[in-house]
Protein backbone atom coordinates (compact mmCIF):
# COMPACT_ATOMS: atom_id res chain seq x y z
CA UNK A 1 0.00 0.00 0.00
CA UNK A 2 2.08 3.52 -1.47
CA UNK A 3 0.15 5.11 1.79
CA UNK A 4 0.00 2.62 4.68
CA UNK A 5 2.82 0.45 4.59
CA UNK A 6 4.91 3.99 5.80
CA UNK A 7 7.61 1.77 7.41
CA UNK A 8 9.29 1.11 4.28
CA UNK A 9 10.56 4.79 3.69
CA UNK A 10 10.45 5.91 7.04
CA UNK A 11 13.30 7.99 8.24
CA UNK A 12 16.29 7.53 10.30
CA UNK A 13 15.75 9.19 13.91
CA UNK A 14 19.39 10.40 13.85
CA UNK A 15 18.32 11.92 10.63
CA UNK A 16 15.54 14.57 12.36
CA UNK A 17 18.42 15.99 14.22
CA UNK A 18 20.53 16.84 11.20
CA UNK A 19 17.30 18.51 9.62
CA UNK A 20 17.05 21.08 12.20
CA UNK A 21 20.03 23.39 11.67
CA UNK A 22 17.97 24.78 8.06
CA UNK A 23 14.42 24.74 9.79
CA UNK A 24 12.82 28.01 10.51
CA UNK A 25 9.96 29.39 12.14
CA UNK A 26 6.22 28.80 12.11
CA UNK A 27 4.41 30.27 8.91
CA UNK A 28 1.13 30.15 7.17
CA UNK A 29 0.98 31.74 3.89
CA UNK A 30 -2.30 29.90 2.90
CA UNK A 31 -5.70 31.06 1.86
CA UNK A 32 -8.46 29.92 2.87
CA UNK A 33 -9.35 26.21 1.88
CA UNK A 34 -6.84 25.68 -0.53
CA UNK A 35 -3.96 22.89 -1.22
CA UNK A 36 -1.01 24.91 -0.54
CA UNK A 37 1.22 21.78 -1.78
CA UNK A 38 3.56 23.49 -4.43
CA UNK A 39 4.53 20.22 -4.66
CA UNK A 40 1.63 18.70 -6.69
CA UNK A 41 1.40 20.15 -9.78
CA UNK A 42 -2.07 18.80 -11.25
CA UNK A 43 -4.86 21.36 -11.65
CA UNK A 44 -7.31 21.33 -9.69
CA UNK A 45 -10.64 20.02 -11.16
CA UNK A 46 -14.29 19.26 -10.37
CA UNK A 47 -15.55 15.72 -8.91
CA UNK A 48 -18.67 14.26 -9.47
CA UNK A 49 -20.65 15.71 -6.82
CA UNK A 50 -23.91 13.75 -6.62
CA UNK A 51 -22.52 11.11 -4.27
CA UNK A 52 -20.73 14.27 -2.36
CA UNK A 53 -23.85 16.47 -2.19
CA UNK A 54 -25.74 13.32 -0.95
CA UNK A 55 -23.21 12.37 2.00
CA UNK A 56 -22.38 16.10 2.82
CA UNK A 57 -26.20 16.65 3.62
CA UNK A 58 -25.79 14.48 6.27
CA UNK A 59 -22.66 16.18 7.69
CA UNK A 60 -24.51 18.16 11.09
CA UNK A 61 -21.95 17.11 13.47
CA UNK A 62 -20.02 20.19 14.65
CA UNK A 63 -20.18 18.93 18.17
CA UNK A 64 -19.70 21.76 20.88
CA UNK A 65 -18.02 24.15 17.87
CA UNK A 66 -20.38 26.88 18.39
CA UNK A 67 -23.97 27.05 20.26
CA UNK A 68 -26.90 28.32 18.49
CA UNK A 69 -26.68 30.85 15.86
CA UNK A 70 -23.34 32.01 17.37
CA UNK A 71 -19.86 31.66 16.17
CA UNK A 72 -17.14 31.87 19.34
CA UNK A 73 -14.08 31.63 17.05
CA UNK A 74 -15.15 34.20 13.91
CA UNK A 75 -12.64 35.09 12.55
CA UNK A 76 -9.97 32.07 14.11
CA UNK A 77 -7.51 30.33 11.22
CA UNK A 78 -5.93 27.27 11.70
CA UNK A 79 -3.29 25.51 9.27
CA UNK A 80 -4.16 21.80 8.69
CA UNK A 81 -1.85 19.16 7.21
CA UNK A 82 -3.02 16.12 5.44
CA UNK A 83 -1.08 13.54 3.39
CA UNK A 84 -2.38 12.79 -0.48
CA UNK A 85 -4.96 10.42 -0.88
CA UNK A 86 -6.61 8.84 -3.85
CA UNK A 87 -5.77 8.39 -7.80
CA UNK A 88 -7.19 12.07 -8.03
CA UNK A 89 -5.81 14.57 -6.29
CA UNK A 90 -8.71 17.02 -7.44
CA UNK A 91 -11.55 15.10 -5.54
CA UNK A 92 -9.08 15.33 -2.36
CA UNK A 93 -9.43 19.00 -2.60
CA UNK A 94 -13.18 19.37 -3.48
CA UNK A 95 -13.88 16.90 -0.11
CA UNK A 96 -11.48 19.22 1.66
CA UNK A 97 -12.78 22.42 0.42
CA UNK A 98 -16.65 20.99 1.01
CA UNK A 99 -15.75 20.27 4.84
CA UNK A 100 -13.32 23.10 5.66
CA UNK A 101 -16.53 25.59 4.38
CA UNK A 102 -19.35 23.69 5.99
CA UNK A 103 -16.98 23.86 9.00
CA UNK A 104 -16.39 27.55 8.69
CA UNK A 105 -19.95 28.03 8.37
CA UNK A 106 -21.13 26.26 11.47
CA UNK A 107 -17.88 27.90 13.67
CA UNK A 108 -16.35 30.73 12.35
CA UNK A 109 -13.19 29.19 11.57
CA UNK A 110 -11.01 29.34 8.72
CA UNK A 111 -9.04 25.79 8.03
CA UNK A 112 -6.36 26.14 5.06
CA UNK A 113 -5.16 22.73 4.32
CA UNK A 114 -1.48 21.95 2.72
CA UNK A 115 -1.72 18.19 0.79
CA UNK A 116 1.89 16.78 1.63
CA UNK A 117 3.51 14.75 -0.89
CA UNK A 118 4.28 10.81 1.20
CA UNK A 119 7.88 11.63 0.21
CA UNK A 120 8.12 14.79 2.09
CA UNK A 121 5.75 13.93 5.04
CA UNK A 122 8.08 12.14 7.46
CA UNK A 123 11.00 14.52 7.18
CA UNK A 124 8.08 17.65 7.79
CA UNK A 125 6.48 15.94 10.48
CA UNK A 126 9.87 15.37 12.12
CA UNK A 127 10.80 19.29 11.87
CA UNK A 128 7.04 19.98 12.56
CA UNK A 129 7.88 18.05 16.16
CA UNK A 130 11.38 19.60 16.96
CA UNK A 131 10.90 22.94 16.69
CA UNK A 132 10.84 23.82 13.03
CA UNK A 133 7.86 25.04 11.12
CA UNK A 134 4.55 22.68 12.66
CA UNK A 135 0.81 23.28 11.50
CA UNK A 136 -2.34 23.42 14.10
CA UNK A 137 -3.37 20.18 13.45
CA UNK A 138 -1.71 17.78 11.21
CA UNK A 139 -2.18 13.55 9.88
CA UNK A 140 -0.06 11.81 11.59
CA UNK A 141 1.60 8.68 11.67
CA UNK A 142 4.55 6.92 13.96
CA UNK A 143 3.11 8.39 16.44
CA UNK A 144 4.93 6.70 19.39
CA UNK A 145 8.25 8.37 17.46
CA UNK A 146 6.44 11.72 17.05
CA UNK A 147 5.28 11.90 20.53
CA UNK A 148 8.48 10.36 22.26
CA UNK A 149 10.37 13.56 19.92
CA UNK A 150 7.93 16.51 21.28
CA UNK A 151 9.07 18.37 23.78
CA UNK A 152 7.64 21.02 26.52
CA UNK A 153 7.25 23.45 23.60
CA UNK A 154 7.08 22.05 20.62
CA UNK A 155 5.17 18.60 18.90
CA UNK A 156 2.26 16.39 19.60
CA UNK A 157 -0.49 17.38 22.09
CA UNK A 158 -2.05 15.67 24.46
CA UNK A 159 -5.43 15.20 23.86
CA UNK A 160 -7.48 12.77 26.01
CA UNK A 161 -10.28 15.14 26.49
CA UNK A 162 -11.15 15.20 22.96
CA UNK A 163 -11.12 11.42 22.87
CA UNK A 164 -13.39 11.39 25.64
CA UNK A 165 -15.71 13.70 23.83
CA UNK A 166 -16.04 11.95 21.05
CA UNK A 167 -16.93 8.74 23.06
CA UNK A 168 -13.53 7.42 24.31
CA UNK A 169 -11.88 4.49 23.14
CA UNK A 170 -14.31 2.21 22.20
CA UNK A 171 -15.31 4.63 19.31
CA UNK A 172 -12.66 3.02 17.32
CA UNK A 173 -11.27 -0.51 15.86
CA UNK A 174 -8.32 -1.84 18.11
CA UNK A 175 -5.56 -0.84 15.47
CA UNK A 176 -6.66 3.04 16.35
CA UNK A 177 -6.22 2.97 19.19
CA UNK A 178 -2.65 1.51 19.16
CA UNK A 179 -1.37 4.04 16.82
CA UNK A 180 -3.02 7.06 18.89
CA UNK A 181 -2.44 6.36 22.48
CA UNK A 182 0.90 6.04 23.33
CA UNK A 183 1.59 5.08 27.23
CA UNK A 184 -2.25 5.65 28.59
CA UNK A 185 -2.26 9.15 26.99
CA UNK A 186 -4.30 9.72 23.41
CA UNK A 187 -1.67 12.00 20.67
CA UNK A 188 -4.61 11.94 18.45
CA UNK A 189 -8.14 11.20 17.14
CA UNK A 190 -7.74 7.61 14.80
CA UNK A 191 -9.04 8.54 11.37
CA UNK A 192 -7.94 6.34 8.47
CA UNK A 193 -7.40 2.59 8.48
CA UNK A 194 -5.91 -0.11 5.89
CA UNK A 195 -6.02 -4.08 6.42
CA UNK A 196 -5.58 -7.07 4.32
CA UNK A 197 -8.59 -9.34 1.88
CA UNK A 198 -7.76 -12.13 -0.99
CA UNK A 199 -8.53 -10.75 -4.18
CA UNK A 200 -9.42 -13.70 -6.36
CA UNK A 201 -10.57 -14.32 -10.20
CA UNK A 202 -14.22 -14.73 -10.16
CA UNK A 203 -13.32 -16.37 -14.03
CA UNK A 204 -10.61 -18.69 -12.28
CA UNK A 205 -12.85 -20.09 -9.93
CA UNK A 206 -15.60 -20.75 -12.25
CA UNK A 207 -13.69 -22.65 -14.93
CA UNK A 208 -12.12 -24.64 -11.89
CA UNK A 209 -15.40 -25.73 -10.40
CA UNK A 210 -14.61 -23.94 -7.03
CA UNK A 211 -17.45 -22.84 -4.98
CA UNK A 212 -16.13 -21.57 -1.71
CA UNK A 213 -13.63 -19.83 -0.59
CA UNK A 214 -11.14 -21.00 0.89
CA UNK A 215 -11.03 -20.46 4.88
CA UNK A 216 -8.16 -21.96 6.48
CA UNK A 217 -4.99 -22.61 5.51
CA UNK A 218 -5.68 -26.06 4.54
CA UNK A 219 -8.06 -25.18 2.02
CA UNK A 220 -6.31 -22.47 0.50
CA UNK A 221 -3.25 -25.05 -0.91
CA UNK A 222 -6.29 -26.97 -1.88
CA UNK A 223 -7.57 -24.41 -3.83
CA UNK A 224 -4.46 -23.05 -5.13
CA UNK A 225 -3.17 -26.22 -6.56
CA UNK A 226 -6.20 -26.84 -8.56
CA UNK A 227 -6.01 -23.27 -10.14
CA UNK A 228 -2.25 -23.72 -10.49
CA UNK A 229 -0.67 -24.27 -14.34
CA UNK A 230 2.86 -25.53 -14.94
CA UNK A 231 5.45 -26.52 -17.63
CA UNK A 232 6.85 -29.59 -18.06
CA UNK A 233 9.71 -28.94 -16.01
CA UNK A 234 7.48 -27.74 -12.95
CA UNK A 235 7.56 -24.41 -13.62
CA UNK A 236 4.65 -22.10 -12.98
CA UNK A 237 2.70 -20.86 -15.93
CA UNK A 238 -0.05 -19.84 -14.08
CA UNK A 239 -0.31 -19.02 -9.96
CA UNK A 240 -3.31 -19.89 -7.97
CA UNK A 241 -1.53 -17.76 -5.37
CA UNK A 242 0.77 -14.45 -4.93
CA UNK A 243 1.83 -12.40 -1.92
CA UNK A 244 0.94 -8.72 -2.56
CA UNK A 245 4.42 -8.29 -1.60
CA UNK A 246 6.78 -7.53 -4.60
CA UNK A 247 10.38 -7.87 -4.99
CA UNK A 248 11.28 -10.32 -1.98
CA UNK A 249 9.27 -8.03 0.75
CA UNK A 250 7.55 -11.07 2.59
CA UNK A 251 7.53 -9.34 5.67
CA UNK A 252 4.20 -7.99 4.87
CA UNK A 253 2.56 -10.75 3.79
CA UNK A 254 3.89 -12.55 7.21
CA UNK A 255 2.49 -9.72 9.33
CA UNK A 256 -0.69 -11.73 8.98
CA UNK A 257 0.14 -14.67 8.62
CA UNK A 258 1.48 -14.49 12.00
CA UNK A 259 -1.93 -13.23 12.97
CA UNK A 260 -3.75 -15.73 11.08
CA UNK A 261 -2.38 -18.62 13.33
CA UNK A 262 -2.32 -17.10 16.56
CA UNK A 263 0.60 -15.53 17.14
CA UNK A 264 2.04 -11.82 17.69
CA UNK A 265 4.50 -9.43 17.11
CA UNK A 266 5.24 -8.01 20.44
CA UNK A 267 3.39 -8.41 24.53
CA UNK A 268 0.69 -6.47 25.31
CA UNK A 269 3.02 -3.71 26.27
CA UNK A 270 5.53 -3.81 23.35
CA UNK A 271 8.72 -4.20 25.53
CA UNK A 272 9.13 -7.64 23.98
CA UNK A 273 9.05 -9.74 20.77
CA UNK A 274 6.80 -12.52 21.14
CA UNK A 275 7.39 -14.32 17.30
CA UNK A 276 10.14 -16.71 18.34
CA UNK A 277 7.16 -19.19 19.45
CA UNK A 278 5.70 -21.56 17.82
CA UNK A 279 3.31 -19.71 15.90
CA UNK A 280 5.83 -17.32 14.74
CA UNK A 281 7.68 -20.67 13.44
CA UNK A 282 4.48 -22.12 11.93
CA UNK A 283 3.87 -18.83 10.32
CA UNK A 284 7.22 -18.46 8.44
CA UNK A 285 7.07 -22.13 7.51
CA UNK A 286 3.94 -21.73 6.00
CA UNK A 287 5.52 -18.61 4.06
CA UNK A 288 8.26 -20.79 2.58
CA UNK A 289 6.08 -23.88 1.81
CA UNK A 290 3.41 -22.21 0.13
CA UNK A 291 6.53 -21.57 -2.53
CA UNK A 292 8.92 -24.50 -2.02
CA UNK A 293 6.77 -27.26 -1.10
CA UNK A 294 3.59 -26.79 -2.70
CA UNK A 295 4.79 -24.90 -5.60
CA UNK A 296 1.31 -22.38 -5.70
CA UNK A 297 3.27 -19.10 -5.49
CA UNK A 298 6.04 -17.73 -7.02
CA UNK A 299 9.35 -16.91 -5.67
CA UNK A 300 9.15 -12.89 -6.05
CA UNK A 301 12.59 -12.01 -5.46
CA UNK A 302 13.13 -10.37 -8.96
CA UNK A 303 12.54 -6.82 -8.45
CA UNK A 304 10.87 -6.67 -11.99
CA UNK A 305 7.99 -9.03 -9.83
CA UNK A 306 4.58 -7.61 -9.35
CA UNK A 307 1.89 -9.56 -7.98
CA UNK A 308 -0.90 -6.90 -8.66
CA UNK A 309 0.30 -6.63 -11.69
CA UNK A 310 0.29 -10.37 -12.56
CA UNK A 311 -3.24 -11.30 -11.33
CA UNK A 312 -4.50 -7.94 -13.68
CA UNK A 313 -2.72 -9.86 -16.55
CA UNK A 314 -4.38 -12.91 -15.60
CA UNK A 315 -1.61 -15.17 -14.41
CA UNK A 316 -2.67 -15.34 -10.83
CA UNK A 317 -6.13 -16.61 -9.68
CA UNK A 318 -5.79 -15.49 -5.70
CA UNK A 319 -3.77 -12.31 -4.50
CA UNK A 320 -3.00 -12.94 -0.79
CA UNK A 321 -2.77 -9.40 1.06
CA UNK A 322 -5.04 -7.24 -0.78
CA UNK A 323 -5.56 -3.16 -0.26
CA UNK A 324 -8.88 -1.70 -0.67
CA UNK A 325 -7.23 0.23 -3.29
CA UNK A 326 -6.74 -2.49 -5.94
CA UNK A 327 -9.50 -3.43 -7.38
CA UNK A 328 -9.89 0.52 -8.77
CA UNK A 329 -5.98 -0.41 -9.53
CA UNK A 330 -7.30 -3.64 -11.30
CA UNK A 331 -10.04 -1.91 -13.14
CA UNK A 332 -8.21 1.06 -14.44
CA UNK A 333 -5.62 -0.49 -16.05
CA UNK A 334 -7.23 -3.38 -16.74
CA UNK A 335 -10.98 -2.93 -17.75
CA UNK A 336 -11.25 -6.45 -19.30
CA UNK A 337 -11.22 -7.74 -15.60
CA UNK A 338 -14.33 -5.86 -14.89
CA UNK A 339 -16.76 -8.11 -13.41
CA UNK A 340 -14.21 -10.40 -12.70
CA UNK A 341 -12.93 -9.33 -9.32
CA UNK A 342 -14.24 -10.71 -5.99
CA UNK A 343 -12.88 -10.21 -2.12
CA UNK A 344 -13.01 -12.08 0.92
CA UNK A 345 -11.51 -12.61 4.46
CA UNK A 346 -8.23 -13.34 4.34
CA UNK A 347 -7.98 -17.45 5.43
CA UNK A 348 -6.48 -18.15 8.64
CA UNK A 349 -4.54 -21.32 10.15
CA UNK A 350 -7.92 -23.02 11.58
CA UNK A 351 -10.64 -20.88 10.25
CA UNK A 352 -10.98 -19.14 13.67
CA UNK A 353 -7.84 -16.93 14.34
CA UNK A 354 -7.68 -13.02 13.06
CA UNK A 355 -7.71 -13.02 9.68
CA UNK A 356 -5.03 -10.01 8.87
CA UNK A 357 -2.67 -6.92 10.35
CA UNK A 358 -4.18 -3.59 10.22
CA UNK A 359 -2.69 -0.15 10.42
CA UNK A 360 -4.49 3.39 11.33
CA UNK A 361 -2.96 7.25 12.12
CA UNK A 362 -4.37 9.37 13.71
CA UNK A 363 -4.85 13.41 13.34
CA UNK A 364 -2.80 15.22 15.76
CA UNK A 365 -2.81 18.96 17.26
CA UNK A 366 0.67 20.38 17.64
CA UNK A 367 1.64 22.30 20.78
CA UNK A 368 2.60 25.14 18.88
CA UNK A 369 -0.46 26.09 18.11
CA UNK A 370 -2.12 29.55 18.93
CA UNK A 371 -5.80 28.69 18.79
CA UNK A 372 -5.66 25.23 20.81
CA UNK A 373 -9.47 24.98 21.67
CA UNK A 374 -10.30 25.61 18.37
CA UNK A 375 -8.13 23.79 17.21
CA UNK A 376 -10.33 20.30 18.74
CA UNK A 377 -13.33 21.59 17.58
CA UNK A 378 -11.44 21.06 14.04
CA UNK A 379 -10.50 17.49 15.10
CA UNK A 380 -13.87 16.70 16.53
CA UNK A 381 -15.56 18.23 13.56
CA UNK A 382 -13.05 16.23 10.96
CA UNK A 383 -13.31 13.07 13.08
CA UNK A 384 -16.92 13.03 13.05
CA UNK A 385 -19.05 9.72 11.46
CA UNK A 386 -20.57 12.13 9.38
CA UNK A 387 -17.02 14.00 7.75
CA UNK A 388 -15.16 10.29 7.90
CA UNK A 389 -18.10 8.54 5.79
CA UNK A 390 -17.91 11.37 3.80
CA UNK A 391 -13.86 11.32 3.54
CA UNK A 392 -13.41 7.51 2.97
CA UNK A 393 -16.19 7.45 -0.11
CA UNK A 394 -14.49 10.84 -1.60
CA UNK A 395 -10.95 9.29 -0.92
CA UNK A 396 -11.93 5.77 -1.25
CA UNK A 397 -9.88 4.50 2.05
CA UNK A 398 -10.96 2.89 4.75
CA UNK A 399 -11.83 4.05 8.27
CA UNK A 400 -10.78 3.55 11.92
CA UNK A 401 -14.00 4.61 13.48
CA UNK A 402 -16.28 1.42 14.22
CA UNK A 403 -19.61 2.76 12.96
CA UNK A 404 -18.31 4.09 10.35
CA UNK A 405 -17.10 0.66 9.15
CA UNK A 406 -20.60 -0.40 10.26
CA UNK A 407 -22.42 1.72 7.33
CA UNK A 408 -23.98 0.40 4.23
CA UNK A 409 -21.65 1.91 2.01
CA UNK A 410 -19.21 -0.55 3.48
CA UNK A 411 -21.09 -3.72 4.92
CA UNK A 412 -23.25 -3.90 1.60
CA UNK A 413 -20.52 -3.77 -1.05
CA UNK A 414 -19.40 -6.70 -2.92
CA UNK A 415 -15.98 -5.63 -2.47
CA UNK A 416 -15.68 -3.65 0.54
CA UNK A 417 -17.68 -6.05 2.91
CA UNK A 418 -14.40 -8.14 3.28
CA UNK A 419 -12.47 -5.46 4.77
CA UNK A 420 -15.30 -4.30 6.75
CA UNK A 421 -15.36 -7.81 7.82
CA UNK A 422 -11.38 -7.86 8.60
CA UNK A 423 -11.29 -4.46 10.10
CA UNK A 424 -13.18 -6.17 13.29
CA UNK A 425 -11.09 -9.32 12.84
CA UNK A 426 -7.72 -8.25 13.03
CA UNK A 427 -4.44 -6.79 14.97
CA UNK A 428 -2.45 -4.22 14.69
CA UNK A 429 0.53 -3.93 12.29
CA UNK A 430 2.88 -1.56 12.87
CA UNK A 431 4.80 -1.69 16.13
CA UNK A 432 4.64 1.92 18.22
CA UNK A 433 8.17 1.72 18.36
CA UNK A 434 11.00 4.59 18.02
CA UNK A 435 13.23 2.44 15.37
CA UNK A 436 10.63 0.05 13.67
CA UNK A 437 11.21 1.94 10.33
CA UNK A 438 14.80 0.74 10.88
CA UNK A 439 13.71 -3.10 12.47
CA UNK A 440 11.16 -3.24 9.37
CA UNK A 441 13.18 -1.06 6.53
CA UNK A 442 13.39 -2.79 3.35
CA UNK A 443 15.48 -4.47 1.95
CA UNK A 444 17.91 -5.26 4.76
CA UNK A 445 15.97 -4.52 8.12
CA UNK A 446 16.54 -7.86 10.08
CA UNK A 447 12.16 -8.57 9.66
CA UNK A 448 12.44 -8.34 5.99
CA UNK A 449 15.69 -9.78 5.73
CA UNK A 450 14.85 -12.69 8.00
CA UNK A 451 11.40 -13.64 6.12
CA UNK A 452 13.36 -13.69 2.79
CA UNK A 453 16.00 -16.24 4.12
CA UNK A 454 13.31 -18.23 5.53
CA UNK A 455 11.66 -18.62 2.01
CA UNK A 456 15.20 -18.87 0.65
CA UNK A 457 15.68 -22.32 2.39
CA UNK A 458 17.89 -21.20 5.57
CA UNK A 459 16.74 -22.85 8.94
CA UNK A 460 13.86 -21.10 10.74
CA UNK A 461 15.53 -21.33 14.22
CA UNK A 462 18.52 -19.62 13.03
CA UNK A 463 16.81 -17.17 10.89
CA UNK A 464 14.77 -16.05 13.71
CA UNK A 465 18.10 -15.71 16.03
CA UNK A 466 19.96 -13.75 13.98
CA UNK A 467 16.58 -11.44 13.38
CA UNK A 468 16.08 -10.95 17.35
CA UNK A 469 19.82 -10.42 17.54
CA UNK A 470 20.19 -8.06 14.68
CA UNK A 471 16.71 -6.12 16.65
CA UNK A 472 18.41 -5.83 20.11
CA UNK A 473 21.65 -4.13 18.54
CA UNK A 474 19.29 -1.26 16.70
CA UNK A 475 17.24 -1.18 20.25
CA UNK A 476 13.20 -0.57 20.64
Amino acid sequence: MKHKKLVAWGMAMALAAGLLSGCGGKSNDSGSGTNTDTSQSTDAGTQDTSDAETSADTQEAAGDAADAGEKPYDGVELTFWMQSYGSDPSIQRAALDKVTADFKEKTGITVNYAINDWSSANQKLTLACTGGEAPDVGDVFFTKSFALMSSDDAGLMVINDVVEDMGGEETWLAAGKDEACVDGDWYGVPWRFDTRVLMYNLEDFEKAGITKVPETWDELIEVAQKLTETDANGNITHAGLAWNSDMGRYDQAWFSMLAQCGGTMMNEDFTEFTFDSEEGKKSLQFLADCINKYNICNNSLDASYSALTEFMSGNVSMLFGATGENKNDVINAAPQMDGKVASAPLPTATGTERNAIAFSAPIGIFKTTQNPEAAKEWVKYFCSEEVQLYMSQQLSILNSNVKVMQDPYFTEDEWLSAFSETALNSQSGDMPLTTWSQLDAWPDGPIPNMCAKVVDGQDIDTAIAECLEKMKAIGY
